[in-house]
């Protein structure tokens, strides 16, 4: 990891961050391409091979010319932890930095993003199979709530941090809070952030992102991504694992093994994502001034963008 005092000095990252549905994807590779970029992927969903659909994965036409980092790295039955992503990120940024190109830091899982820009360390903390079945069981029987209680009444410090809304991640945070009375699991930022970070946030209404949702729901559905989660299913993936907890992927696990109706599945996709939305506005605050805002409703705001980029990297060469 990068560890020097002056911004001068830091590796220049640019970061492309904001709620689902807001066209990170799309940009970052736009980026990319305009300045001889290379993608580090920052999204949690799109770490796992054969699950492209309900993660709205860039394909290999999207993405054709510009090189991506964590992607398609893990078997859906793998488990990964913040501390596992953070010593890959780092090492894939100084490796596009080694190489002359630019690191762009793409995706909207809060946790992951500020983890890596705040230089976190965190420290490895074995699971506890046995209390992670108890929860599992917990969530499937009594739901996300008493999981959100079980975890304030552990007491534990850096509660507040956790992104309450994602079952694994609050798992997880469970897990910590009782090993070592911290949620968060002794998590500490550096005291000087490791890069020099252009963050660039993407926004929109909250209506105008529902309607995004909406449509993007309906156009998985329509590419398949039924038949994607029957495969996973089929090919021994369990509906518990911490792959499945993607929007989505559990509740068509439900479809699938006659659980749940399918008004009662595509509700609670769309619920599921209007839920992570707020969790994300947790993460990105509209008033953090570490972030550039743009409103994707704006005409040619990519083109903003990526004048505000031009500008930024400019500088930083001349420095």
């Amino acid at each position: 990891m990068t560890n020097v005092n002056s911004s001068r000095d830091r590796v220049p990252v640019v970061a492309v961050i904001g709620a689902t549905a807001t066209g990170k994807t799309s940009l970052g590779i736009e980026l990319a391409k305009r300045f001889n970029g290379e993608i580090v992927n920052a999204d949690s969903r799109l770490f796992y091979r054969g699950m492209d659909i309900g993660t709205a994965k860039p394909n290999l036409i999207e993405h054709s010319g510009v090189r991506h980092h964590l992607l398609d790295m893990l078997d859906p039955m793998d488990s990964y932890s913040l501390s596992d992503f953070l010593h890959a990120a780092n090492e894939a940024i100084d490796d596009i930095h080694r190489r002359g190109m630019v690191p762009l830091v793409v995706g909207g899982s809060g946790q992951y993003i500020w983890g890596l820009l705040e230089g976190w360390e965190v420290p490895k903390i074995p699971p506890n199979p046995a209390l992670r079945n108890e929860l599992e069981k917990q969530l499937e029987t009594q739901g996300l709530e008493s999981l959100q209680r079980r975890l304030r009444e552990t007491g534990a410090k850096g509660i507040e941090e956790v992104e309450a809304l994602n079952p694994r991640r609050l798992i997880r945070a469970i897990e910590r809070a009782m090993a070592t009375g911290d949620a968060m699991g002794g998590a500490k930022k550096s005291p000087v952030p490791p890069f020099n970070a252009l963050v660039i946030g993407l926004t929109a209404d909250k209506d105008v992102l529902h309607s995004r949702i909406e449509a993007r729901i309906d156009q998985m559905l329509d590419a398949g991504w039924l038949n994607e989660v029957a495969k996973l299913r089929s090919d021994g993936v369990g509906r518990d694992l911490p792959s499945m907890s993607a929007i989505g992927y559990r509740q068509l696990f439900d479809y699938i093994e006659n659980r749940e109706t399918w008004d009662n599945v595509r509700e609670a996709i769309a619920l599921g994502n209007r839920r992570l939305i707020s969790a994300q506005k947790n993460w990105f605050k509209a008033r953090d001034d570490r972030i550039s805002w743009f409103d994707i409703t704006v005409r040619d705001f990519d083109q903003t963008v990526i004048q505000v980029a031009d500008r930024w990297l400019s500088d930083r060469s001349k420095t």
